[in-house]
């Protein structure tokens, strides 16, 4: 049943695209039919118990969930010997010392179809990357099995439905990528609250405002650009100040004023905030801004002085002069110069 659901989600995500409609029809009806499972050849003698699990999930995902493959990355997944596919990649598992499959890498691969539940059998999974392909559909609830899932690929998919709160519930993960898919409706505050180092949710359909415990997560690298935000900045972002060097929030509907917090993060290097309807004074206290390297708050609705100091560089034309306001605490010859982009503003003295 839940295959079936799967499969009407992947029909309108390609009916859209440049297969021809009796294509997807035909690909509908046969992903449908093929439904039973995968058949283990007794004869076969598995190095562990998780290879044949192995065997098992990667066999469901090749002849029943993918539809096409055409750069053949999946021809040589034949056999026992699952170590040996392209993309796949084993190492011992750490509970045991057995053989596992540990990491698969199919990106940049032009796959079409879908992520079967088996793929939960993947329990030593410590990396999933698929970039750039057309997997399609939902991320199944199984991948909650996946306790050691450090790093998370899905970018630049078709992936639909609500944010997929699995994730929140893999101990393990750290990377955290989704962006340029289909994802629509709400991110749960708890996504905030979890170790991960990056998020990358840019170029979805998510509608939420960032709540009060935005400023909680541990990041590094943090994109959200080109969702939809309203609201605005919370004032916890000052807590990132230890970890943060990347944020973007480019035209994600952000209104309000940029608060005085922002000053605090030292460790940062790009602050990019464009194409948002933030109003009021630029806060003086982005000055604590110590080490960035690109500040873009273009397409605002800002007003008052912009920082200005002699390692820093703008966008130009501006309309008005800008006052010294910023006093550069950099002082080594080969420091990089700071770009300030500013174009789109309107700069009030």
């Amino acid at each position: 049943m839940r295959t079936a659901a799967v499969l009407f989600l992947c029909f309108f995500a390609f009916a859209g695209s440049g297969w021809g409609g009796a294509r997807v029809a035909a690909v509908w009806a046969e992903g449908v039919r093929q439904t039973a499972a995968v058949v283990v050849d007794p004869a076969w003698r598995f190095p562990s118990p998780r290879l044949r699990d192995a065997y098992v999930a990667l066999q469901t995902w090749k002849q029943q969930a993918i539809f096409s493959d055409p750069k053949n990355l999946t021809g040589d997944w034949v056999g026992p010997a699952v170590c040996g596919y392209t993309g796949v990649f084993c190492a011992p598992a750490p509970s045991s010392g057995e053989l596992a499959v540990a990491g698969i890498d199919l990106n940049h691969g032009d796959i079409a179809g879908y992520l079967p539940s088996e793929l939960g059998l993947l329990c030593d999974l410590a990396l999933l990357h698929l970039n750039s392909n057309r997997f399609c559909g939902l991320v199944p609830d199984t991948f909650r099995r996946l306790v050691l899932l450090h790093e998370l690929d899905l970018s630049n998919n078709r992936f639909v439905g609500a944010f997929p709160t699995v994730v929140l519930d893999l101990p393990s993960l750290r990377f955290l990528d989704l962006r340029f898919n289909d994802f629509e409706g709400g991110v749960p505050r708890e996504l905030f609250d979890r170790p991960f180092d990056a998020i990358f949710l840019n170029h979805n359909r998510l509608r939420f405002q960032l709540p009060d415990n935005f400023g909680n997560s541990p990041v590094s690298v943090i994109v959200l650009a080109n969702n939809h935000f309203g609201g605005c900045l919370p004032a916890s972002l000052g807590n990132m100040s230890d970890t943060l060097n990347e944020i973007l929030l480019i035209n994600n509907g952000l209104t309000s004023c940029l608060p005085a917090e922002v000053g605090m993060l030292r460790e940062v290097t790009v602050f990019d905030v464009s194409f948002n309807a933030l109003a009021g004074p630029l806060p003086p206290e982005v000055a604590g801004m110590q080490k960035v390297e690109q500040l873009d708050i273009a397409h605002n609705l800002l007003s008052g002085t912009v920082p200005e100091a002699k390692h820093c560089q703008f966008h130009f034309p501006l309309p008005h002069p800008l006052p010294p306001v910023w006093k550069s605490q950099r002082s080594s010859p080969s420091q990089k110069y700071v770009v300030i982009v500013v174009r789109g503003l309107p700069v009030l003295d």
